[in-house]
């Protein structure tokens, strides 16, 4: 659905479809405005001035909701990022087609279970389900280096990436902040420092899900019991931390 900001009055509603645990984005493509919603039944691009579909690409996650539909998707240039399902958009329309993967199977378009990845230039750098850390090509999907260096190789692992100007910040689910490098080269670790204890239970181990939001030179972090603010502005370090 669509709410006017204001009063909270419904203007529109779309897609009658499972949920997912996933954000819709607003992007600007093919000469017009396209919101992107990724459902348990497709990837969808609504107008969101009136919620009409521009277009469709029928999928399903394989479960109930938020099972693996979890990831935001991620625009820039002309790719479209759905996890590990990777579109281009027209330039000129509002349409688009799939890049890779060829196969349609649930396990094959899910690169993590957990976690967003980004891109930047012309790679994808994206957490993979069971903790791996990995570079592959945009326009292709080719794999060009895989790390176990960030988090436990575990299944519930997730890496949350945050760029930075020329390196990055990698939130792990152990409650590690980790600034790093990412290039096609390879995966360079700069500095890691512990932010937060894991709480989230999950099998026999506990996690740090939440992906920490980042604002005037301080990172945001939480778990099940508390939030923490700290400083990463240079030669200073200050934590607060505010309980239930």
């Amino acid at each position: 659905v669509a709410l006017a900001r204001n009063t909270g009055r419904e203007v529109w509603r779309a897609l009658d479809e499972a949920v997912t645990w996933s954000s819709p984005i607003v992007i600007d493509a093919g000469g017009v405005r396209q919101l992107i919603v990724w459902t348990q039944q497709s990837v969808s691009s609504l107008n969101p001035a009136d919620g009409k579909l521009y277009w469709r690409e029928a999928t399903s996650t394989g479960g109930s909701p938020g099972t693996a539909g979890v990831s935001t998707p991620v625009f820039q240039n002309s790719y479209l990022l759905v996890s590990g399902w990777m579109f281009q958009l027209d330039k000129d329309r509002p349409a688009a087609k799939t890049l890779w993967p060829e196969a349609k199977g649930v396990s094959r378009r899910i690169l993590s279970d957990t976690s967003t990845g980004v891109l930047l230039g012309d790679y994808v750098y994206s957490a993979k389900a069971g903790g791996d850390f990995v570079c592959l090509k945009a326009a292709t999907g080719e794999e060009i280096w895989k790390t176990s260096a960030v988090t436990d190789s575990i299944n519930g692992a997730s890496i949350h990436v945050t760029l930075h100007g020329d390196s990055a910040l990698l939130f792990n689910g152990r409650g590690e902040l980790i600034l790093a490098r990412l290039a096609p080269s390879g995966y360079e670790e700069i500095s890691r420092t512990k932010l937060i204890e894991p709480t989230s239970p999950f099998g026999s181990r506990k996690f740090a899900w939440s992906a920490p939001a980042f604002a005037h030179q301080n990172v945001y972090a939480r778990n099940d019991q508390e939030l923490i603010c700290v400083s990463l502005a240079a030669n200073s370090y200050r934590a607060d931390k505010r309980g239930k």
